[in-house]
């Protein structure tokens, strides 16, 4: 059918939203030049592509308030305010995702690269081609992961009398991964950058074999899980959601094959620059540069591409004199998920001599038998360094300064009970105090009354992606880069892809046995983490450790909530269950103990408690809720289209 030539000059006429610290981002104005004109250059061409870059779908980048809030809807953190931490603001809807304007406009520039890039030299051409079918395959993925099979379009369609012409039905989802499993095995060789060095901030081999490592292993975990996703009726016969369990060998092979030839380019390799782990976990996240971690990332300069992250997560006490920061408070179930480097051990922190017992901050007075610690950091002694290099607790420092968290004294009584002290509002915390002891940290934890935000309200503040630079908490300063595929994930990809084989009876991959193969992948991120000591041995390794492992190496890079979707397990541990120890969300307070003449004075404890104001005002503890409609995302059905299909349990 033939283009309509109006369409591609709106297409060119709309491409000036996006500018990049990136050098090869900056754009000519094209507006009023034919797409002749337009694609006889480098920088005409490439001002094009920027913007179909800018338009990729990241639910937790670093450009708004919005994605940040992502962050704290599940159970890696909560927020800093009641009004924003309701627990019935999710549902059916959540991520839906559906943006064929944008598979439209890369079919068209593919197809004005093949007809008026006659100025582009051979090699070049190709890397463009093989760029713009990269980003379709980004968006396909975006778009299977949310709502499942979609309809395949590769190539653009004019206008019709009667839009009937257009519908087109559902894919079926295995379909979809199998077209982007292809598109990057036709695509890689060319995909080098056209200045010859390997980029991180736009398409290149290595990020085209991420996506296929990472899409390959979602569509064999589907498949390994079809019987759980059919019992709990996510499979639409016609294919549309749902992988037939017989193809998960060959799709985590495919994993496997994505991640060993991303090792063979022998360029990519774990960021291992610092003597302390915890360090060198938390720099990984701060630069690009000389960083051979980084496939792929969103990059930021602080002036002319605002990262609004830092102002928003950084602690209360670093901002200065306009009070902010703190929005993004990682939950004690995140933190129990560290394991104790000595044992292996996935153990909560033990505040309590005897049964765990959870609190309620309004109780002024406890009996309860607390362990009691010299340094507030001392209850998180032996965890696994990644801990402190994605969390800040008690004790810690950040940027080079303490961090002020403290929920208020534990005043000793002769009975030996404790009687439990805060400042009265957040507009005096700075100066409360009793009998001349400061009660109540600047940083918090903190709940009282509604003017309560900036402030943790768990007990832990966020270092990760938090920018060390000065000036970077303030006005969207920051220059750290948004890590969409890392080697991290890739070997961590290929370890569960593996394992999962081994699960399924295949004997061999390339001359080694299957959990072999994952104990290697797995290991080689716990040595960076931890040290020889913290490797597994292979008695050790099962799934849970997998997935307990990409817990927190990927912790707040938007992994959870897709993992737990594809193993189906999201609707079991985020069950709306006031019991439930997985759905509630808890935090861990210090209290600083006053005792003249005690031999605790001047020590500390810690309550745990539930997470205060999940869903009403008033409501504490109001657990996750992810219900069996949310696996799918609600599918746009739309009008005229007789061909759509609701998706399951809609």
């Amino acid at each position: 059918m033939k283009k309509n030539k109006v369409v591609i000059f709106l297409f060119i006429a709309g491409l000036f939203s996006l500018i990049s610290c990136d050098d090869w981002l900056t754009q000519k104005d094209l507006t009023g030049m034919s797409p002749e004109e337009a694609y006889s250059t480098d920088q005409g061409i490439t001002s094009i592509v920027a913007n179909l870059y800018s338009r990729l779908r990241y639910e937790q980048d670093f450009s708004s308030d919005n994605e940040s809030y992502d962050l704290t809807r599940w159970d890696e953190a909560t927020n800093n305010s009641q009004y924003w931490a309701f627990a019935g603001n999710v549902g059916r809807d959540y991520r839906s995702y559906y943006d064929y304007g944008l598979i439209r406009d890369i079919n068209l520039h593919l197809e004005e690269l093949e007809n008026n890039a006659n100025n582009i030299p051979v090699e070049k051409l190709k890397y463009y081609k093989a760029e713009a079918r990269f980003l379709r395959a980004m968006v396909y993925f975006t778009m299977v992961t949310r709502i499942g099979g979609v309809p395949l379009i590769t190539e653009t369609t004019g206008y019709v009398n009667d839009p009937i012409e257009l519908a087109k039905p559902r894919n079926k989802e295995a379909e979809v991964y199998d077209f982007i499993a292809s598109e990057v095995d036709e695509i890689k060789n060319d995909l080098k950058v056209v200045s010859g060095v390997i980029t991180q901030t736009r398409a290149s081999k290595g990020s085209a074999l991420a996506l296929k490592s990472r899409a390959m292993l979602y569509a064999g975990s589907l498949a390994f899980n079809y019987d759980k996703s059919s019992a709990k009726g996510l499979n639409l016969p016609s294919g549309a959601t749902g992988i037939d369990k017989n193809r998960a060998n060959e799709y985590l092979t495919k994993c496997l094959d994505a991640c060993r030839e991303l090792d063979e380019m022998a360029y990519y390799s774990l960021y291992d620059k610092d003597a302390d782990p915890a360090s060198n976990y938390s720099n990984l996240f701060l630069t690009k540069t000389d960083n051979r971690e980084i496939i792929f990332c969103k990059a930021y300069d602080g002036v002319n591409v605002f990262n609004f992250f830092t102002q928003r997560a950084i602690a209360r006490s670093q901002t200065g004199v306009a009070k902010s920061g703190a929005q993004i408070n990682p939950t004690l179930n995140l933190v129990n998920s560290y394991e104790l480097v000595a044992t292996h051990e996935v153990s909560p922190l033990d505040a309590y001599a005897g049964d765990e017992v959870v609190e309620v901050i309004g109780t002024a007075t406890s009996g309860h038998s607390y362990n009691i610690f010299d340094q507030p950091e001392d209850i998180f002694a032996g965890r696994d360094p990644r801990l402190s290099g994605t969390v800040v607790f008690a004790g810690s420092t950040l940027r080079n300064k303490p961090i002020d968290l403290q929920a208020g004294l534990a005043v000793l009584g002769s009975d030996g009970r404790y009687t439990f002290k805060s400042a009265p509002s957040i507009d005096v915390i700075s100066t409360a105090n009793y009998q001349g002891v400061r009660l109540t940290g600047e940083d918090g934890p903190f709940r009282s009354g509604n003017n309560c935000w900036y402030i943790s309200h768990s007990g832990f503040l966020l270092r990760k992606y938090v920018d060390a630079a000065t000036g970077s908490e303030t006005k969207g300063n920051s220059a750290v880069p948004y890590i969409i595929f890392r080697y991290g994930e890739v070997l961590l990809n290929g370890a569960e892809a593996a394992y999962l084989l081994g699960q399924n009876g295949v004997a061999s991959y390339h001359n080694t046995h299957p959990k072999e193969l994952s104990l290697a992948y797995i290991n080689k991120i716990r040595k960076r983490a931890g040290g020889d000591a913290f490797k597994l041995t292979i008695a050790e390794l099962t799934f849970d450790r997998i997935i307990n492992e990409r817990r927190v190496e990927l912790a707040f890079e938007d992994h959870r909530y897709y993992d737990l979707k594809r193993w189906r397990l999201a609707d079991e541990l985020w069950e709306f269950n006031r019991d439930s120890e997985t759905a509630v969300l808890y935090g861990l307070w210090p209290y600083k103990i006053y005792a003249p003449g005690d031999a605790k004075d001047g020590k500390w404890l810690y309550r745990k408690v539930k997470i205060e104001h999940r869903g009403t005002a008033t409501d504490m503890g109001m657990p996750l809720n992810f219900d069996r409609t949310m696996y799918y995302s609600t599918y746009p059905m739309n009008e005229g289209n007789p061909y759509i299909e609701m998706n399951p349990n809609h």
